[in-house]
């Protein structure tokens, strides 16, 4: 044998079998992409099902466990909202007001809203439920003390971005423009729209609260609300009393309307 037949007898294929095709390689490749394409939407779909199990099971569950309902959490947030424009709005009497009494007024109000919002709060991270911005820095006015004068930028001593944030026209909430035009106010023509806007935040409240009274389930959350809603009756009639007194909304001395 020669070596060039020796060479064509080692390299020639044995009988029967087939040559891969050409294009074998590359269309590999492909199913290769493929299947790791498919592992990986499978893995994306896994979370997307683990999600709505943790929404549409655990969370209701976890609810249920504990006690409460979405209600119950959304009457917490809006409460917590509420009072917390309560006490800036309180916190704006010092170096604007010159009525002794419209000052202790504004601190027994801001004092009163400043710990509902500290109860509220303690309802919502018992759950673990965040708590509303507005709500810490309400309580951050607080502790500075309602009763003197805090520096500010002409608008109230509101801290952080958020406390300028109120849609207003909600729960009898104050928009902006609304709490700066009170804000630019003094004396008794300060007093008389601090007052009156007053009497109309504290009603606005008493509608979260009547409802969690009625439609809430979480027992501690009703009796917040059947507090809050005591609480705000008794706070409007005082307010209405002194704003009468100084000549404002139903007064009887002919200042007001």
């Amino acid at each position: 044998m020669t070596p060039q037949d020796s060479t064509t007898e080692e390299t020639t294929p044995p009988s029967g079998s087939v040559p891969e095709p050409e294009g074998t390689a590359p269309e590999y490749g492909l199913h290769r992409r493929l299947r790791l394409m498919g592992a990986v939407l499978a893995g994306g779909l896994a979370v997307v099902l683990a999600l709505l199990l943790w929404l549409g099971v655990l969370v209701p569950a976890k609810q249920e466990a504990a006690g409460y309902s979405d209600a119950d959490a959304a009457y917490a947030a809006v409460a917590i909202e509420h009072n917390a424009q309560a006490v800036q709005l309180t916190a704006l009497a010092p170096g604007r007001s010159t009525d002794d009494e419209v000052l202790a007024l504004a601190v027994e109000v801001g004092e009163a809203s400043a710990g509902r919002v500290r109860e509220l709060a303690d309802w919502l991270e018992a759950r673990d439920i965040p708590v509303p911005t507005a709500g810490r820095e309400a309580l951050a006015l607080a502790e500075d003390g309602l009763d003197t004068e805090l520096p500010d930028d002409g608008s109230g001593p509101r801290s952080g971005a958020s406390a300028h944030s109120h849609e207003g026209g909600n729960h009898g909430m104050l928009t902006d423009e609304q709490v700066n035009g009170i804000a630019a106010l003094h004396a008794q023509d300060f007093d008389i729209a601090l007052l009156a806007a007053l009497v109309e935040h504290h009603y606005g409240g008493l509608q979260p609260a009547d409802e969690e009274i009625t439609e809430g389930e979480d027992a501690e959350a009703k009796a917040l609300a059947q507090a809050e809603a005591d609480a705000i009756r008794v706070e409007v009639e005082k307010v209405r009393d002194v704003l009468a007194a100084i000549g404002g909304p139903g007064s009887n001395d002919g200042s007001g309307s």
